[in-house]
């Protein structure tokens, strides 16, 4: 190691050596040439060597301890490292603060994996759950002639199975969010009748009627709109999926009020409810709390998706709730940057 230092050593100061040599020769010519003449040449040039040689081994000795702990540290032992320095001391700072960020990052992206590996495992058990009731509805049927009522549940059950993949799909785009963003004017009426309509079929299964109120039918909002339109789709999900208790003609109301820059949406069905025990948890992710124990169908991810992209998007979304009276999820958009 001590070869290997002195090499580099000797390479790092070969400038500087060359240089305070060519001084001394030149101080030295300087006087030798000058009138009257002085002729004495040994005695500045060893004076100027020994001054050269002093200062290299007090070089040498500070370059040394340097070097040997960046070696050993190179080499996976841990040790101090001396500080001589202004530059040395710069340069250890500008080290200990990219490793800080690299640290960070290392663990973030670790954390990023664990929730990634968590959200899959139950993401995967989730769609066992159609396919398992898909294959006993054949199996229940496979004598039988298949009917209107068997193809009716076996469609359902692949809109569910289509549903979760479309959260799996949304969870895995979430990582890369800030490059699939185009912040705009968007008119807000449209994208909830567009999202409404994708989902006709299971108001119409459900008996739900969705009822627009607002006063303004030309309200726009600065939002991105296809991951707006995911999360209305969520919301609206969640209100037929817990709607669909009663058995009464039920309605899910959508209604808009304008005041000063922002636009509070409120979304609001007729259903069981959410217990006050469970609303502080409802964002959390996978979290289904005493409805979702009742319904095999809750994921507990719906919520939780809504919860992450009104943040990214700066929107306030918030949610209030009574048991057996029913629901209402809030979103707060601006109209203005």
């Amino acid at each position: 190691m001590v070869k290997k230092i002195l090499k580099r050593f000797i390479q790092d100061r070969m400038l500087l050596i060359v240089f305070y040599l060519f001084n001394i020769i030149s101080v030295i010519a300087f006087f030798h040439l000058s009138v009257p003449a002085n002729t004495e040449v040994m005695y500045p040039l060893f004076i100027g060597l020994f001054l050269l040689f002093v200062y290299l081994v007090i070089d040498w000795i500070r370059y040394y301890q340097v070097n040997e702990a960046i070696e050993k540290k190179l080499e996976g032992t841990y040790t101090e490292m001396p500080i001589h320095t202004g530059e040395q001391r710069a340069y250890y700072q500008w080290i200990t603060k990219m490793n800080q960020v690299h640290s960070s990052e290392k663990n973030e992206q670790a954390k990023r994996n664990k929730d990634r590996l968590y959200f899959l495992s139950h993401w995967m058990h989730h769609l066992k759950t159609p396919v398992s009731v898909i294959d006993l509805i054949i199996q229940n049927d496979k004598h039988e002639q298949t009917t209107t009522n068997t193809l009716e549940k076996v469609r359902l059950e692949n809109k569910r199975l289509h549903t979760a993949i479309e959260q799996g799909l949304t969870m895995i785009r979430m990582d890369s969010f800030e490059n699939d963003l185009d912040i705009k004017s968007v008119q807000l009426l449209s994208s909830i009748r567009k999202v409404i309509n994708n989902r006709k079929s299971e108001f119409i299964y459900h008996s739900i009627f969705p009822v627009l109120e607002t006063e303004d039918e030309d309200i726009s909002v600065i939002t991105d709109q296809k991951w707006n339109e995911v999360m209305l789709d969520q919301i609206i999900s969640n209100a037929i999926k817990y709607s669909s208790s009663k058995n009464e003609s039920r309605k899910i109301r959508f209604s808009l009020k304008k005041q000063d820059e922002d636009v509070t949406l409120s979304i609001t069905d007729h259903g069981v409810g959410i217990p006050s025990y469970d609303l502080e948890r409802v964002f959390e992710a996978f979290f289904t709390g005493e409805n979702g124990r009742k319904n095999q169908h809750a994921s507990g991810i719906g919520l939780y998706l809504c919860k992450r992209i009104a943040e990214r998007l700066k929107h306030s979304l918030s949610i209030k709730s009574e048991v057996s009276e029913g629901t209402t999820v809030s979103i707060r958009y601006l109209t203005k940057v």
